[in-house]
């Protein structure tokens, strides 16, 4: 909760890529493991007035954000509440058959990380204690392809918009070119 804070302090906010991503890695890890602690409700939050009070006086911007740390936490929290019962729910189904020592499958947990926002650790987390480790090479071909489609999609975009700023000519040309050159 202090690297959060301090980050929000900063004015990163959680988001999908930068130091929001990392902010927001920090912030789920943590709050998974409120949860397994027994959490049942948004938790980080109400903590903040403790980090305030013991490094407030040497780190005056803690005080300054203080209302801002608190919901920006509160807001993630309950956001990633929503995330972690659905993924939780979803991992269990598709790993219901599988027993100590088996191999949860990559595709599935790529699916996980890449539809409903539940990432690859806490995927792993969650299958650990039961003995099961997850396919590794399968997720990372899974997150190529990914990749790879997006690319495709992002360079389709770019000549698309590149052929749209075209002026038509309505009639040929010929170069002639510069007599004498």
């Amino acid at each position: 909760m202090r690297a959060s804070s301090f980050l929000i302090s900063d004015g990163v906010l959680p988001s999908n890529e930068g130091r929001g991503y990392v902010l927001r890695r920090i912030m789920r890890r943590a709050m998974r493991h409120g949860q397994l602690l027994g959490a049942r409700e948004p938790l980080m939050h109400r903590l903040v007035w403790a980090l305030v009070r013991e490094m407030g006086q040497a780190y005056p911007e803690l005080v300054r954000a203080e209302k801002l740390i608190e919901e920006t936490l509160r807001l993630e929290e309950t956001r990633f509440r929503k995330t972690l019962e659905r993924g939780l729910s979803i991992l269990d189904e598709k790993s219901s058959s599988l027993k100590q020592g088996d191999m949860f499958d990559g595709d599935t947990a790529f699916t996980l990380y890449d539809t409903y926002g539940f990432p690859l650790d806490l995927t792993q987390d969650a299958l650990k204690s039961r003995g099961i480790s997850v396919d590794i090479a399968s997720f990372t071909d899974a997150m190529d392809r990914q990749r790879e489609q997006g690319t495709r999609v992002v360079v389709g975009k770019r000549r698309h918009r590149q052929r749209k700023h075209l002026v038509p000519v309505a009639r040929k040309t010929r170069c002639r070119g510069i007599p004498g050159l």
